[in-house]
């Protein structure tokens, strides 16, 4: 069976933001069933600030959006912007990335409590030659917002997601250089979920949402090919294949995608754990055991949690600081199975086999998620 995934929204909101700033659009943005809720509020965002001088925007419970348009309102001279979402934004910190932002000039107020949003923003110049450090940041994404504006920042991060800021602001310095060569680009069109490929950018295929398959082949065994996922991806949450791999999913890569396929067999020695035999699924025991470091990849934390759980594995993850500050409680709503709307608990909870009440909050990353769900149920009834 072939799967066709949502774009790569961490790819897809950078490079709108790189856009919207140096203005040469080559992103379009249409209006389908298909885009992740997360591009499509970043896009209309954007589309209102460059037509009005005041906005009050609602980001929903988008927090990729929540960060990165707080940096880029700050540097939209003589603008004021609210930004708002729904009542768990309030909850998810923003302190550092306001600190560091008025470090360098920015003119930022909090309406509610201090530290989170909704924000008031009057945008300004800002002083993007002064350094500014974000060490041990609770969101990486806080780094990668002063990125993408141009400031001078400095971390001790070393999140896959940094590195893919800074390669797309690298390609799309080299994009401006070859355009002032006379050389063209085509334009990367986000329409009906197709994609086309600029030589500098390519969206691929969102790695996370790929997590959610992993997590069916290997609870209920299957082969499935996934087009648009590729081995060198920019995307940090390419390490599900691996992660997987330990938990009897093997991935083949071709040069359109990958097709991952049940091995009934886990490796969990691979996990850097001594003296586990390596026995088939329906032999597995209580008493093995995966370890994970999670703080690269929090958004594969659902998925890989209720595996272990129905496989009957002990899954000891660390690097887990940020999952209380996601979308939900991950840690909780992992324990407990429960969505609290959060988009990736809804869809793991789906193929773990619970009931899940709420999946309309399943489109801020993967509108088409529920159709194709039923249609794999159809097809293996």
């Amino acid at each position: 069976m072939q799967i066709e995934l949502p774009i790569s929204k961490s790819i897809a909101n950078r490079l709108l933001i790189l856009q919207a700033i140096h203005g040469d659009g080559l992103l379009t943005v249409s209006d389908c069933y298909s885009l992740p809720d997360d591009v499509r509020i970043m896009s209309e965002a954007i589309r209102q600030l460059s037509e009005r001088r005041e906005a009050r925007i609602d980001i929903g419970n988008c927090g990729t959006a929540m960060r990165f348009l707080t940096a880029y309102c700050a540097q939209l001279d003589g603008t004021t912007v609210i930004l708002d979402g729904v009542e768990r934004m309030r909850h998810r910190p923003i302190g550092q990335l306001v600190d560091a932002l008025r470090e360098i000039g920015a003119q930022i107020d909090y309406l509610g409590k201090e530290g989170y949003p909704p924000l008031r923003i009057k945008g300004c110049i800002l002083d993007k030659q002064r350094l500014v450090t974000i060490n041990n940041p609770q969101s990486t994404q806080f780094v990668s917002a002063l990125l993408l504006i141009g400031a001078n920042v400095q971390t001790d991060s070393t999140s896959p997601y940094i590195t893919l800021t800074r390669t797309l602001i690298e390609r799309y310095a080299q994009h401006h250089m070859n355009r002032s060569q006379g050389v063209d680009c085509e334009r990367n069109v986000v329409e009906n979920n197709v994609v086309g490929v600029v030589d500098l950018y390519k969206i691929e295929r969102d790695w996370s949402s790929a997590a959610f398959w992993y997590e069916y082949v290997a609870l209920h065994g299957g082969e499935i090919t996934l087009p648009g996922l590729f081995r060198d991806s920019l995307q940090g949450d390419k390490v599900v294949a691996d992660i997987f791999t330990r938990l009897g999913v093997h991935t083949t890569y071709t040069a359109e995608g990958i097709t991952i396929v049940s091995t009934g067999v886990a490796d969990l020695q691979r996990s850097d754990l001594q003296g586990i035999d390596v026995r088939s699924i329906a032999q597995r025991s209580a008493e093995e055991i995966l370890l994970q470091d999670f703080s690269a990849c929090p958004d594969l934390y659902p998925a890989v949690a209720l595996t272990c759980e129905r496989l009957g594995i002990e899954l000891h993850a660390t690097g887990t600081d940020s999952l209380p500050l996601k979308e939900s409680d991950r840690l909780r709503a992992v324990r407990e199975h429960r969505t609290d709307h959060d988009h990736r608990m809804a869809m793991a909870l789906l193929i773990a086999g619970y009931e899940v009440d709420d999946t309309i909050c399943i489109s801020k990353s993967y509108p088409q998620f529920i159709e194709q769900w039923n249609n794999v149920i159809r097809s293996h009834a």
